[in-house]
């Protein structure tokens, strides 16, 4: 009962006050009895409260955050970091996740989470996450946000659905609607998250992979007479983002016009080489800075060196996971962690004298 009455106080505080004048207001009056009366508004962390968990599919779960006063907007596509506490052999330890947000309201976001068995944190939201529980989250970040194009086409496979969602729903809103194509690959009808939602906008094509194979994936996407004039957003399982880079290069398609989202290493990522050694050239396009890699540094992913001379890349994880560092490649060469233009800079490696990223 009072964890409801706290969280109806704390919706009404953000929504009423607003989280900048309730920032200003909470950090006025922080002090051991106000941090003990309430961890949640008077906290110098960032932290989410759960206001509702919507069931999606039979193994698919969407959870209604409610942010307090130190949560940034977000813009759709975007992804948070959840950190809980968990139990581990008698001992408390945090585990963190990175989880798209699925839906963007004025006071509260929402992340759409599949259950792994093996998925900790996934595992913990699905079979114990309840509402008015609390736990931290990160502010927004990443970079697969819609770019203004005026042709876009979304591709989207499994729980990959989640960016695509939150933008598809964000530019329908919008005064002037871009040129939409949007394509979601699924297991089956059952297993399709936000099948009505999407079904009611009338821009969605549902394919289903247990009804038909790869070759007819592939003739859907071809079906798309103009697919080299839009730009693309691609995100999904891993093994359905390389099938669609490769037919993709078989039709010639620009790379420089695809944006694609993950949040695991690729599997041969790790194995690819680092050795390049010569010294390379690195120009960031966005910040007009230059800096180079020497070559007895070859062993340095393109983040590390970029920090060993004091040049600052927007990062999160450092692990190739969260997707924070994502960048597309102008022009040179890396191993590592990338895919098309793509490449995530904590775990890719130059591979070319010259490098120019985004």
């Amino acid at each position: 009962m009072l964890n409801k009455l706290l969280t109806a106080v704390h919706g009404l505080l953000i929504t009423g006050l607003g989280r900048d004048r309730l920032e200003y207001f909470a950090s006025n009056t922080m002090n051991a009895v106000t941090e003990k009366l309430d961890p949640f508004i008077w906290s110098y962390d960032c932290q989410a409260k759960v206001v509702a968990i919507e069931q999606e599919t039979t193994d698919t779960k969407t959870f209604v955050l409610l942010p307090n006063q130190h949560f940034q907007q977000p813009k759709a596509g975007q992804h948070i970091e959840v950190s809980v506490q968990l139990d581990e052999n008698g001992k408390d330890k945090d585990v963190s996740r990175c989880y798209t947000l699925s839906k963007i309201q004025q006071d509260t976001v929402s992340i759409t989470v599949k259950h792994q068995a093996q998925g900790k944190l996934s595992n913990w939201l699905h079979t114990q996450a309840k509402v008015g529980d609390t736990f931290k989250i990160s502010s927004p970040r990443g970079r697969f946000v819609y770019g203004k194009q005026a042709k876009v086409m979304f591709i989207c496979a499994g729980s990959g659905i989640t960016p695509g969602y939150a933008m598809l729903n964000d530019l329908l809103a919008q005064h002037v609607v871009p040129d939409i194509a949007f394509y979601y690959r699924s297991r089956n009808p059952q297993q399709t998250i936000f099948q009505h939602a999407l079904a009611a906008t009338d821009k969605v094509n549902f394919s289903y992979s247990q009804q038909d194979d790869r070759g007819v994936m592939l003739d859907q996407l071809a079906a798309f007479k103009d697919i080299k004039q839009r730009h693309i957003y691609l995100c999904g399982p891993q093994s359905f983002k390389d099938q669609v880079l490769t037919f993709l290069k078989s039709i010639d398609y620009d790379l420089n016009m695809l944006e694609v989202e993950q949040f695991t290493m690729p599997e041969n990522a790790s194995t690819q080489v680092r050795n390049f050694n010569e010294d390379v050239s690195v120009r960031l396009k966005s910040q007009n800075v230059s800096f180079v890699i020497k070559a007895q540094d070859c062993g340095q992913s393109i983040l590390e060196a970029a920090e060993a001379q004091g040049v600052q890349m927007e990062h999160g994880c450092r692990t190739g996971m969260c997707g924070t560092c994502r960048t597309n490649l102008v022009s040179g060469s890396v191993s590592g962690n990338h895919l098309g233009k793509t490449i995530y800079p904590c775990t890719a490696y130059a591979t070319s004298r010259e490098l120019v990223l985004e």
